[in-house]
């Protein structure tokens, strides 16, 4: 960097030419305030997005029965596969990895009403316990289901926020009745608010025990849910688990349709995988950007050298060695460079600030996918050194053809 005597003759140089000068450096500004724009958003965008996983066990395990689509000796394609509650037991003896597990039996419900209103949009679910280990919703107000509802089949239901409203209004919900298909149902936990992954609102929870003996519904379990111990690798353990169904249940292990498996973990990298591709992307084009505006100084660079020939051959005529001259074209170009794109990511900042402020209700939402503008250290350290470098490259020809410069062709230059 300059000393405080060269950078006093810089400045000196760049108030002559201040509307050039300030128009080269706008066009740096602007790139460096695109990129951080862009990179800002890219990070909130990712940041609301992985927020709605905790809504899961991220290493949990989702496995749906389906329907053979390939045939093995002695099966025939086109059989259903579905699984027995006593089975989900013998799974978590089998695999000692596996922490929870719970059906989720979804139940076609017609008619549910309080004593005041009906509501018609619901969703049904019968589960364990355990299931709120896996999927960890919170209730705005009461509780969840616990192991005691399961013993004594217990005729209690969790329900989203919206069909409190629909059915009670204003009037508390928690201890309120409620009938499913002529079923009397007690309230005891009213979930809180949804998210991307899960629209609770209108969803019902029963213990599964009282969805089986109060609307007779059978033993087949069409989807259940595991979660695994914190050091099982969860893709590991989805092709043993699978391969150990295909047997167990005889069909083929490449058959995608007879049980689909949705793994959280897998699902959460894959999104990450997506959103590093994208944040290479947005530095791309905000890099681009930034390069325009660095060509733009290069050219000015050009411009100064042409004009100051004379001074160039003066200097070089009463001893200036030609390292001094290089420096002093390299050394105007990183300020320039440096002030402006200063200039660009305050300029960023207080934009940064402003839309975040002005969509603070909206990012403090946890069901929002997009998080606000996100400016870390990193990006900002990482936008400065580059600025540097960017601005030494734009002076670098301009100043290695001010050092080449021959004293006589200078002294005898017409450019002033």
């Amino acid at each position: 960097m300059p000393s405080f005597y060269q950078f006093e003759e810089i400045w000196d140089s760049l108030k002559q030419h201040k509307n050039r000068n300030l128009l080269t450096g706008f066009g740096v500004a602007w790139g460096i305030f695109i990129l951080v724009l862009l990179v800002g958003a890219g990070n909130g965008l990712q940041k609301g997005i992985m927020i709605l996983f905790q809504d899961y066990t991220q290493n949990s395990l989702w496995i749906y029965g389906g329907e053979t689509s390939m045939s093995k000796p002695g099966q025939r394609s086109g059989r259903t596969i579905s699984f027995k509650e006593h089975e989900l037991h013998l799974f978590s003896k089998r695999y000692p990895e596996i922490k929870e597990i719970s059906p989720e039996v979804t139940y076609p419900g017609k008619k549910l009403h309080s004593k005041y209103k009906s509501y018609r949009r619901f969703k049904c679910f019968g589960i364990k316990s355990s299931y709120f280990n896996i999927k960890t919703f919170k209730v705005e107000r009461g509780r969840l289901l616990n192991p005691n509802d399961e013993l004594t089949h217990a005729k209690v239901a969790v329900v989203g926020q919206q069909i409190a409203k629909g059915l009670f209004g204003k009037e508390e919900a928690i201890g309120q009745f409620i009938s499913l298909d002529g079923v009397w149902l007690q309230i005891v936990g009213i979930l809180a608010e949804k998210s991307l992954f899960s629209d609770n609102q209108e969803y019902i929870y029963l213990p599964y025990q009282t969805l089986k003996d109060q609307f007779n519904y059978g033993e087949n379990v069409n989807c259940f849910a595991i979660a695994l111990a914190k050091d099982t690798p969860p893709l590991k353990f989805e092709e043993g688990f699978k391969t150990y169904l295909s047997q167990k249940y005889k069909f083929h292990k490449d058959d995608k349709n007879a049980i689909y498996i949705e793994n959280l973990q897998a699902d959460a990298k894959t999104f990450n995988s997506l959103f590093k591709s994208i944040q290479l992307f947005l530095w791309l084009v905000g890099i681009c950007m930034l390069l325009s505006g660095i060509v733009g100084v290069s050219n000015i660079m050009l411009v100064v050298v042409k004009e100051r020939t004379q001074e160039i051959g003066i200097r070089k005529a009463i001893g200036a060695p030609p390292k001094s001259i290089l420096f002093m074209i390299l050394n105007e170009s990183i300020v320039v460079t440096l002030l402006a794109g200063i200039s660009g990511l305050i300029s960023a900042s207080v934009v940064v600030f402003l839309i975040n402020a002005s969509l603070g209700s909206m990012i403090m939402d946890k069901n929002s996918v997009f998080k606000g503008l996100n400016i870390n250290i990193p990006i900002a350290l990482g936008a400065l050194i580059l600025l540097i470098l960017a601005g030494a490259f734009a002076g670098l020809y301009p100043a290695r053809k001010a050092a080449s410069v021959m004293p006589i062709k200078a002294l005898n230059s017409d450019n002033q």
